[in-house]
């Protein structure tokens, strides 16, 4: 297989506009990304125009520990392609928004400077996270969890008190943990939850540009915060937790009649917060920072209802009161430097066709 050397091809790469634009880019303390990471995979291989560029950093090696012919790593993504598995995708790119404070536009950007084209990506996998500042601790927090559709307890990662893990690694793994410990930072108070989502299936794959427009209804879903404080000292499951250390592991004990009257208690139909709901304003937050593609995603649904199943956008004019969005059939520009919030036309081509 090949790799690049990783010093070499970011000098070579660090000279792209788009990755300029993104590293000059001023940076905050706390990001707002519902996304810790994206893992994003096509049929298509990278550019020519790519491949030519890192060349010169490329190098043979006897290193087997991945099932793609070529691999790249740079600090803002790493890229794989030419796979062993024929069923495998032909390309796989992975980034992380929240790391690298990557705003909508420069996923998008990054994905096109890559192979050539973001309607030619799909999502293979996405951790969704939220973060909670002087909130609870991990192991508080983690007390009050409930996971559904769980067979095994919870594990308490090395018995440490700051990673708590719900589910398998195979599945929508569920975790809480000790961020600020993590990233180094002693004096926070920093958790955070979040879900890995794989799609094993190539067909529940969305593409990125749907991805983005979607309302993500299912994200974090069946995770609720379980509200333990309206629970009397006297009930079964407060003795419980008390026994087990965790709402999960202690609901797992009860019948399921139990189960089902505990579903229907305060604590659990008004829980301590709203995991789903704080998702979506963060999620709207983020591509706030992409005013086009945010103004796209309000309308999406309408668009989607109205235009399913007719004529792709690229050649209609689109009125929507009091904003007027026309949408011609020229060629998009290069999508880098200072065209980076331009109006894209291919929004929609591959969402509503």
């Amino acid at each position: 297989m090949f790799l690049y050397n990783k010093q070499r091809a970011a000098e070579l790469l660090n000279t792209v506009p788009i990755i300029q634009s993104i590293q000059s880019a001023s940076k905050v303390k706390h990001f707002d990304c519902p996304y810790d990471k994206l893992i994003l995979c096509s049929d298509e291989p990278p550019t020519q125009a790519f491949v030519d560029l890192i060349r010169p950093a490329r190098f043979e090696t006897d290193d087997d520990e991945t099932f793609y012919r070529y691999r790249l790593v740079h600090d803002l993504f790493s890229v794989q392609w030419m796979q062993a598995n024929p069923q495998a995708p032909m390309t796989s790119i992975m980034l992380n928004p929240w790391k690298h404070q990557l705003s909508p536009d420069d996923v998008l950007a990054l994905i096109d400077f890559i192979i050539g084209s973001h309607l030619d990506a799909q999502v293979a996998h996405n951790d969704d996270k939220h973060d909670w500042l002087r909130f609870q601790t991990s192991k508080e927090f983690a007390k009050r969890i409930y996971v559904g559709y769980q067979k095994k307890k919870p594990r308490n990662y090395n018995d440490l008190d700051q990673t708590f893990m719900f589910g398998s690694k195979k599945g929508q793994q569920v975790i809480i943990y000790d961020k600020a410990k993590e990233q180094d930072r002693d004096d926070e108070e920093w958790i955070r939850l979040e879900k890995r989502r794989k799609r094993r299936d190539k067909h529940a794959r969305p593409t990125l540009s749907r991805f983005l427009l979607d309302e993500q209804d299912d994200a974090l879903k069946n995770v609720v915060i379980v509200d333990i404080d309206k629970f009397s000292g006297r009930d079964k499951i407060m003795r419980r937790i008390n026994k087990f250390g965790t709402f999960q592991e202690a609901y797992m004990t009860l019948t399921k009649e139990e189960k089902r009257k505990l579903k229907m208690h305060e604590a659990f139909r008004h829980p301590l917060v709203d995991v789903g709901a704080l998702f979506k304003k963060e999620l709207d937050q983020w591509l706030s920072m992409s005013p086009h593609l945010h103004l796209m995603k309000r309308i999406f649904p309408v668009l989607k209802a109205s235009w399913r199943g007719k004529d792709t956008l690229t050649y209609r004019t689109m009125s929507i009161d009091p904003i007027n969005l026309h949408c011609t059939g020229a060629p998009l520009e290069p999508y880098v430097g200072k065209e980076k919030y331009r109006l894209r036309q291919n929004y929609f081509t591959d969402v509503l066709s």
